[in-house]
């Protein structure tokens, strides 16, 4: 497959977790005008991983083999933001309070457009996501979603290398929540 019809399969499945995510945001909000939420789910709902430093640069480097130079918001969706390379190459972080247990069992029972595995040793539950290198978690229900953007050689190390990587970083998330 050529770069440019990757970066469309790319896209197209980034776009079906952007509607994920979007019906989470929905049912967080839901949860926490009900009194839903758990104390540690609550905490995450308040702006993004970068914003708040649960992660900088350093926690990401190494992950991809092009230098993070920078992160930011990503437009309509305050709870997430990138961290950037000089290239295609990206890191989301998405980290929302509420609704961690339901996304992740969505994607535990395959009802989502692509197949994830679990994962163990992240959150309390956690799914791999293979074709987009994104893992998703949930602890005390709050959702740590991290999926690293890229092609082929833009990755460092095997797909364990980065279950282990990307899930670590969810793990410092969930710590500083408490």
């Amino acid at each position: 497959m050529n770069r440019s019809r990757c970066r469309v399969a790319i896209h197209t499945a980034t776009g079906a977790l952007f509607v994920l995510a979007a019906c989470s945001t929905r049912g967080a909000t839901a949860a926490a005008q009900t009194g839903g939420s758990k104390a540690g789910a609550a905490n995450a709902s308040t702006g993004n991983a970068c914003d708040r430093k649960l992660l900088v640069a350093a926690d990401v480097a190494g992950i991809l083999r092009t230098p993070i130079t920078g992160n930011g918001p990503i437009p309509g969706d305050p709870q997430s933001c990138k961290f950037d390379t000089g290239n295609y190459a990206s890191i989301t972080v998405t980290v929302r309070g509420g609704m961690g247990k339901t996304t992740v069992d969505s994607w535990k029972s395959g009802r989502m457009p692509v197949q994830a595995t679990p994962l163990s040793g992240v959150g309390d539950e956690a799914v791999w996501v293979g074709s987009l290198h994104e893992v998703i978690s949930e602890k005390g229900n709050a959702l740590c979603d991290i999926q690293v953007m890229g092609i082929g050689g833009d990755f460092v190390g095997s797909a364990s290398d980065q279950q282990r990587s990307i899930g670590a970083l969810c793990n410092k998330i969930f710590a500083a929540l408490k």
